[in-house]
């Protein structure tokens, strides 16, 4: 399977192409026929090739959804602790601020009140304030029309739950957030490019902060 593939990743099959018959392919690795449909049937699960009945396999196009479920997958096995979290966050979502203070359509300013309001107004609603508070984010790096950012920073989303969820229950931590979110939400109208990565990095250092400071690093 590892040889298939490699010749994958390295674009000697594309996507589309049809792979070579099971015959040809035990002849060429020196391997059974059952562990070729054994290692295509392995591909096939990952998404990476598609059975076509009769007609053999065509490499496929690996879809968002399966990178996502990967990236997160490894994440929660390998139970990662916020440090390393956050600084992703900083790299993605810092830029992501500024870019968002660019690009940003009326409808997408929206998007962000509606997600700042909720938040607001979730003093005592732990479940909706985490779920405005991810809202809040999604929108900023979905503004960036960057899939690669969107890509990771949608698989880190289940892994700051925890966090989230333990911040906003502390009420200092809950001000803050709210405060912060709506410094970047005011740079972001404004067009403030640099404005809004400044407010977006604050935000994010008050969360790590929270998290250090009360000894608790659960991501899952």
């Amino acid at each position: 399977m590892r040889n298939l593939l490699r010749r994958i990743q390295d674009g000697t099959l594309k996507t589309g192409d049809r792979l070579p018959n099971e015959r040809d392919l035990a002849v060429e690795f020196g391997v059974s026929r059952p562990m070729v449909r054994e290692a295509i049937s392995h591909l096939a699960g990952r998404g990476v090739v598609s059975p076509r009945g009769g007609s053999g396999s065509t490499v496929t196009a690996v879809a968002p959804e399966r990178a996502q479920e990967a990236l997160y997958l490894y994440l929660r096995d390998n139970r990662l602790d916020y440090r390393s979290i956050h600084e992703v966050r900083e790299l993605i979502e810092t830029h992501a601020a500024g870019v968002a203070a660019s690009r940003a359509t009326a409808a997408d300013i929206d998007a962000l009140r509606q997600s700042m309001s909720t938040l607001r107004d979730s003093a005592d609603r732990l479940t909706a304030a985490a779920e405005a508070d991810a809202a809040f984010h999604t929108v900023i790096t979905r503004v960036t029309g960057n899939r690669v950012i969107e890509l990771i920073f949608s698989s880190l989303h289940t892994s700051l739950v925890d966090v989230r969820r333990h911040n906003l229950a502390l009420p200092s931590a809950y001000k803050e957030a709210v405060r912060s979110h709506q410094a970047i939400l005011d740079a972001i109208t404004e067009g403030d490019e640099t404005g809004a990565r400044v407010a977006m990095s604050a935000h994010l250092g008050a969360v790590f902060r929270y998290w250090q400071e009360t000894g608790e690093a659960p991501t899952r």
